[in-house]
């Protein structure tokens, strides 16, 4: 059992599954890609506004 999770662990295959729950579960990322989102949707609502009136 040890082998196996070592063999995983050197492989790099948890530590992403952890970075990626941790990605998830942070409030300060979740809110930090919410901005960014909200930024590119507005972005392309104005760019797309513009497109129409030119």
């Amino acid at each position: 059992m040890t082998r196996h999770l070592d063999t995983s662990q050197s492989a790099g295959i948890p530590p992403t599954l952890d970075i990626a729950t941790r990605i998830r579960t942070n409030p300060r990322v979740k809110a930090i890609l919410w901005s960014l989102v909200t930024g590119m949707t507005v972005l392309v609502v104005i760019a797309l506004f513009a497109s129409h009136v030119l």
